[in-house]
């Protein structure tokens, strides 16, 4: 499987901050797979994160000052929709990835064979952030991940 730095840093981020197999409704997340992507590439600081992450009102920064989303989103965020496109065995989107739209609005997840990956993938980027007003979907995989 031929799988960049970037994609495994979302794949890793899905883990965390994206939805999980059992919800049996998407709720809003490829903001924060974003972010924490961001994060784990080292574009984005350890501050910045846990900054990003402090309340709930961060989705402004991901704007510019005329509402468009910022070159680092954008740019993530395509690579996002290309990794749904290339893994659809790693990861699967909720919401129509096709149409534009704001990553505020849209969700993803890993599948049982994106979530076995995890334990490799923990290995290859620095412990992420502690976000105490907006816990993480899962902790750190232990040895039985489902």
């Amino acid at each position: 499987m031929n799988l960049s730095m970037v994609d495994r840093s979302l794949l890793l981020a899905t883990y965390f901050r994206g939805n999980t197999l059992d919800q049996d409704r998407w709720t809003s997340c490829s903001d924060q797979v974003l972010t924490l992507s961001l994060f784990y590439t080292s574009d984005v600081s350890h501050e910045d994160c846990i900054s990003r992450f402090s309340n709930r009102g961060y989705v402004s920064r991901l704007c510019d000052d005329e509402g468009r989303l910022c070159q680092q989103i954008s740019s993530r965020y395509q690579n996002l929709i290309d990794l749904l496109d290339r893994q659809p065995l790693l990861l699967e989107g909720g919401g129509d990835f096709d149409t534009p739209a704001y990553p505020t609005f849209k969700a993803c997840r890993l599948t049982n064979e994106g979530i076995q990956l995890v334990p490799q993938l923990v290995l290859l980027f620095p412990t992420k952030p502690e976000f105490p007003n907006w816990p993480d979907r899962r902790t750190y995989p232990a040895e039985n991940l489902l």
